[in-house]
C-alpha cells in the first residue's frame, strides 16, 4: 500500500484529499467516490463526473507526468468547466500504475 495525496482543481476550488492504496488508479477511483459525495457537484454535474471517472478507470486514463516521479493527471469537462485532478505517490521510490501479479507460490 501506498499513501497518495489528491488534489483536484474545479472551479476556482481546490480540494485536498489522501488515500491508501495499492496504486494511483485505485486512489483515484477511491477519491472519485468520496468526491461525488462532497456537495460541490450540481446533480448534473455528478452524472457527468461518474461517466467520466468510470470511462477514465475502464481505459487506464491517468496520465504519468512527463520528468516527474510518482505524478499522474486526469482532467475532463463537466459541463461549461474543467476539473482537473492530480495524483501524488508520497514514497521516494517509484510507483507503477498498476502493480505486477505475483505468480501462486
Amino acid at each position: 500500500m501506498h499513501l497518495f495525496t489528491i488534489i483536484c482543481e474545479f472551479r476556482g476550488g481546490t480540494y485536498t484529499r489522501q488515500m491508501s492504496a495499492k496504486d494511483p488508479v485505485r486512489a483515484f477511483e477511491q477519491w472519485a467516490a468520496h468526491f461525488q459525495h462532497d456537495n460541490v457537484l450540481s446533480p448534473a454535474e455528478k452524472e457527468m463526473f461518474e461517466t467520466a471517472v468510470a470511462y477514465s478507470l475502464s481505459e487506464n486514463g491517468l496520465t504519468a507526468m512527463e520528468n516527474l516521479q510518482n505524478v499522474w493527471y486526469e482532467g475532463f469537462s463537466l459541463g461549461d468547466d474543467l476539473l482537473e485532478v492530480m495524483v501524488i505517490a508520497m514514497s521516494p521510490t517509484p510507483v507503477t500504475t498498476r502493480p505486477a501479479a505475483h505468480p501462486a507460490s
